[in-house]
Parts: structure tokens; C-alpha cells; sequence
């Protein structure tokens, strides 16, 4: 038995099953300290007699200064930033590789003050893109550590080409920040999306560089258990084919939040949401440092998605190029369960990533409705934004991204959907009410053809553009669900990226980035394109500096 182990008996390991709710984290978070370090300790020793059991004993034990756990986007700069340093790394990862979390799949961060802006004559500064998230957030976010991410969001798209050989290129303004592009991609090519180094293409320069220092990975392996001795976190219980004991100086949860945990998604939100991004990510990360004593986050909601609407009963689940998808965020008349309305669907179309995922948690299982004639326009060949009203003021979303893109096989799409049973086709408003289940739909749609008829509306003053009218059958209704790139929502941590206990107090050796953080990310997502993606990579690297700061002091 290694020494780790040997210490079971008599020194205080707090620890919790990753796969457990967070209702159950947060009783056992209820024991966890909230006052002085000698009453933390404590508290953490009762926990841990409770729930030893779950304490394995290791079949390996490893040593390094700081561990990661996690290779996504976060997790990787961190571990850049901890072998940067001169320190022993050991990054733990469920996966296989470092090319399956959303850090190396999804398009871009947002970023300030990279080469590429600058080079490209774009003035855009720390103080505008920061106080902008900051008032978009109500301030209810960490300021220190948004503005310490801001600052070093241009640095890290430097250092991915000038430093590992990663292409990058500038994205177009698609949300109206006021600049020509304030997000990064991964473009070999400017004009040519199939050159984006996605996956290990990605991140595998940063794998290599990070083992020519002398670093470790551990893949297909989960961290299960946070060690906590004396109310120190001194490392991570994993289990993969075996048990492996990392016994650490500072340990950085980076394991992604929670889009993979349909339980967690449910008793956050109250629905169910289709999960986009890696379902590797089920809140285990949240939920150990919950147990540890960790505050978890003000903050809690989703980036949408932002090309269409959502199905878990269909085939493919979502589709850009596919009309029974892609209606649901075009700005058409959005009812609930009951029939009514819930929201601007305005807001929906114009920022479907940011508002839109927060639109359709309000809704939660919800139906997008149109007529035959609104069909038969997209069917003819116009594209959605033409359609509707070419407004580039109240949908410069639309002008960006549907304009002159024209759907194909439209009515196919549609029929195929009605013939799978998540579309209804109905010949009277009567009929389509009565398959929905859907009360209220009838004198929803008398009143909205009002407000359309008179160009004005007077329920949720949605732009007259978007104002289609529903009166030409037959009738169509599109069943979506609330679908995700990423969760937000986690631990809060102080402005060092440290788990913070219940007093505020932060937890020595213990640090979160990533979309388990709940400092960084607002509900609703930002309006800055990329910025979940810009939290992680510049989060990882806040974690990796600050823990080698610490363990240097």
C-alpha cells in the first residue's frame, strides 16, 4: 500500500463520488468548514469518516507539483502555463486524446489585441470588450479575473501559431460587436472552413510541447475523488483500468462542466436540453469541489445554438441546412406547451447563441409555427433574412450569416419531419392546436395576425420584419428543445482562480477553470461571439500561473 493510502486512516481525505448529483454534493458540502482553518480541517475529517468508503485503495501512485484535470481547453493552457514554469505536470483526461472536448473542436475564442487585430488595423481594447462584459453581466461576475482573462485572450491566439505552429485567422463580426472581427479561428485557409484544425490537429502541438518539458498524460482515465489532507488539497484519486493516486501540490479542475449529465441539466433548468458539445463533461469536476467545500456559482445557463433549432427525436438532432431546423431561429412565431407566446422572437434570431439559449430555457419544449405560405417563400429559393424584411439594424445576425444562403429541398425537409413526428402539418389552426396539445394556440394566432396586419407588435414589441403573418394553410409546427454547446455555471472561485469555501475562504491547492468555473461566464452567455471558448483558454492559463505562484511563495 503507498504511503498516500497508509495515511487513510489518520489524516482527513474528503472525497465524492464523480457520477453523484449535486444535490447530494451539496449535502455533503453542508458539512464542509466555515470559519477558521482549524474548525475547515474539521469539518473535512467528520465528512471523510462518513463517506471513506469511497476511498480506494490505488493500484499506482503519482507525484507531480501541480495536476490537471482535464485536456480540453483549459486544461491544456494550464498545463502550458504549469511546464512553462519549470514544474511537474500531470494532466488527467477521460478521453482518449486531446481532441475530444469542446476546447479543440468548437470554431474560436473571442479575443483583444492579437497580432492578427492589430495587423488588420482593428482597434479594439481591453478597456471596451471588458467593460462591455462586465454591464452585460450586471457586474455580477469577477471583475479582477474577466479583466485578467481579456488581457490575455490575444496573447494565447498568438502563441497558438507563433508558439505551436496552430494556423489562425480572424472571424467576421456576426453578432454587431462593432468591429471587424473580435474572434479567432483556426483557419489554414480565410476562405475555406475545411481547413479549420479541429481536434488533435488542434491541441496536439501543445500535447507535444508540453511532454518535450517533461509533463504526463493520463488518458481514458476520470478523476473520481479530490484528496484533501488537513484541509489542503494534495491531489486526485482517478480510475481508469486501475486506480491511480496523483498526489499534487495544486490540483486544477478543468473537466468541463456539465452538458453530458441529462440529470444535472434537468434539475438546473427544469428541462431537458440536447447536448452539442462533449457529453464526456457530466459536472464530476463541480461535484468533487463542491464536496471539498467549494461555493458554487450565482451564474447558470447555456450557450445556444445558434444555427437552428433542436430535436432529440430526430435524426442528426439539429441542422443549419435543413428548414425543419433552421426555422427555429429565423424570427417566426415561437408558443409554448399551451399555445402562448414567451418571448421577442426577435432577441431569438438576432442572438441566437447568447439570448437564445436563455429564450428557449423559457420555453423549454416549444414549437416554432408558420403557414404554407412562409413555406412556399424559402421553398421558392429566397433565403430567410430577404424573407423577412432584409432588416440589417434588428438583424444584423441574419445579414451576416442567412444572407443570400437560400435553404435547399425546404418542403422535403419539412415532410420528412412531419413523417417522423416531431413536425405537425395541419389543414385548420383548430386541427394543429388539438396534435400539439396546445390550448391557447388558436387565439395566440388571431392576435399575432393582428399585430401583424397593423406592422406593430403590441405583446413583446418584436421588429416589424420579423412580423410574418400565420393565416395560409395548411399550418406547420416545429418541436425543439433547449440544445448546448456548453453549460454555464460551477464553482466560484476568488479572483486567483482559487475554489472559494463557504466563508470566502480559498481552498489551499485547489484551483478551477473551464466551464466548471462559475466566476467567468454571465447567464445570459455573452454577446461576444467565442467567449466561453476565450474563458477557457485564458482561464487555464490564469489557473496554471497562479497555482506555480503559489507553490513558488
Amino acid at each position: 500500500m503507498s504511503e498516500l493510502n497508509k495515511g487513510l486512516s489518520r489524516r482527513g481525505f474528503l472525497t465524492f463520488g464523480g457520477v453523484a448529483a449535486l444535490g447530494g454534493a451539496a449535502v455533503l458540502a453542508g458539512c464542509a468548514p466555515k470559519a477558521a482553518s482549524a474548525d475547515k480541517a474539521s469539518a473535512q475529517e467528520s465528512a471523510a469518516a462518513g463517506d471513506a468508503s469511497a476511498m480506494k485503495t490505488a493500484d499506482e501512485t503519482k507525484e507531480c507539483d501541480v495536476v490537471v484535470l482535464g485536456a480540453g481547453g483549459a486544461g491544456m493552457w494550464a498545463a502550458v502555463e504549469v511546464a512553462r514554469a519549470g514544474k511537474s505536470v500531470i494532466v488527467v483526461e477521460k478521453g482518449n486524446s486531446v481532441g475530444v472536448s469542446n476546447g479543440s473542436l468548437a470554431g474560436g475564442p473571442f479575443m483583444v489585441g492579437s497580432k492578427l487585430q492589430q495587423q488588420a488595423g482593428i482597434d479594439f481594447t481591453v478597456e471596451e470588450a471588458f467593460t462591455h462584459i462586465m454591464e452585460y453581466a450586471h457586474w455580477s461576475t469577477n471583475a479582477a479575473a474577466v479583466k485578467a482573462a481579456v488581457e490575455l485572450s490575444g496573447d494565447t491566439i498568438d502563441r497558438f501559431t507563433d508558439e505551436f505552429g496552430v494556423a489562425t485567422g480572424l472571424r467576421p463580426d456576426n453578432y454587431g460587436a462593432g468591429h471587424a472581427s473580435v474572434r479567432a479561428n483556426f483557419q489554414s485557409d480565410p476562405k475555406d472552413s475545411k481547413t479549420q484544425a479541429k481536434g488533435e490537429a488542434r491541441m496536439a502541438p501543445l500535447q507535444k510541447w508540453i511532454e518535450g518539458k517533461g509533463g504526463e498524460f493520463v488518458f481514458d482515465t476520470a478523476a473520481k475523488r479530490l484528496i484533501m489532507e488537513d484541509g489542503v488539497c494534495t491531489g486526485v484519486q482517478c480510475e481508469g483500468s486501475k486506480v491511480v493516486d496523483v498526489k499534487a501540490k495544486a490540483v486544477i479542475v478543468a473537466t468541463g462542466g456539465f452538458l453530458g449529465s441529462v440529470e444535472k441539466m434537468q434539475e438546473r433548468f427544469g428541462t431537458f436540453v440536447n447536448p452539442l458539445g462533449s457529453v464526456l463533461s457530466v459536472g464530476e469536476g463541480i461535484d468533487m469541489v463542491q464536496a471539498a467545500g467549494g461555493q458554487i456559482s450565482t451564474q447558470w445557463g447555456i450557450a445556444g445554438n445558434e444555427f437552428s433549432g433542436s430535436n432529440k427525436d430526430a435524426e442528426g438532432i439539429w441542422g443549419r441546412s435543413n428548414a425543419a431546423f433552421a426555422i427555429g431561429i429565423y424570427g417566426t412565431l415561437l408558443v409554448n406547451n399551451q399555445g402562448r407566446r414567451f418571448s421577442n422572437e426577435g432577441k431569438f434570431a438576432n442572438l441566437p447563441l447568447a439570448l437564445g439559449g436563455a429564450i428557449s430555457l423559457v420555453g423549454g419544449q416549444y414549437y416554432a409555427v408558420v403557414d404554407q405560405a412562409y413555406v412556399d417563400g424559402l421553398n421558392a429559393g429566397v433565403d430567410a433574412w430577404t424573407l423577412c424584411g432584409s432588416d440589417e439594424v434588428n438583424w444584423h445576425t441574419g445579414a451576416m450569416t442567412l444572407k443570400g444562403k437560400a435553404l435547399a429541398n425546404v418542403q422535403a425537409d419539412i415532410d420528412k419531419a412531419v413523417e417522423a413526428g416531431w413536425a405537425h402539418k395541419a389543414a385548420t389552426i383548430e386541427e394543429l392546436a388539438e396534435a400539439l396539445g396546445a390550448p391557447d394556440l388558436a387565439a395566440t394566432l388571431e392576435q399575432y395576425n393582428g399585430y401583424c396586419a397593423g406592422g406593430k407588435d403590441e405583446q413583446f414589441y418584436k421588429p416589424a420584419c420579423f412580423l410574418q403573418s400565420v393565416a395560409t394553410g395548411p399550418f406547420y409546427a416545429f418541436t425543439y428543445e433547449p440544445s448546448a454547446w456548453v453549460t454555464i455555471g460551477g464553482i466560484r472561485t476568488n479572483d486567483r482562480l482559487q475554489a472559494i469555501d463557504a466563508a470566502g475562504v480559498a481552498i489551499e491547492g485547489l484551483y478551477v477553470a473551464g466551464a466548471d468555473n462559475g466566476t467567468l461566464m454571465s447567464a445570459p452567455y455573452c454577446d461576444y461571439e467565442g467567449y466561453s471558448l476565450m474563458c477557457a483558454y485564458s482561464g487555464g492559463r490564469l489557473a496554471g500561473r497562479y497555482a506555480v505562484e503559489e507553490l513558488s511563495a
